[in-house]
């Protein structure tokens, strides 16, 4: 089975930008910053920006 690389910008939103997985980003999230208060609740919004035309 080959893995995705979350590293990369379309993995990484998958795993963590998407409503389905906010569980994931929660945790991920309190255990890289080790905040006093611990996240309990986040809200994903849409984030994708469409290149424009020059």
């Amino acid at each position: 089975m080959k893995f995705v690389d979350p590293k990369t910008d379309i993995a990484f939103k998958k795993i963590f930008g998407d409503q389905a997985h906010k569980n994931i980003l929660i945790e991920f999230l309190n255990e890289l910053l080790e905040l006093e208060y611990p996240i309990a609740d986040v809200k994903i919004s849409n984030s994708y920006q469409a290149r424009r035309a020059h």
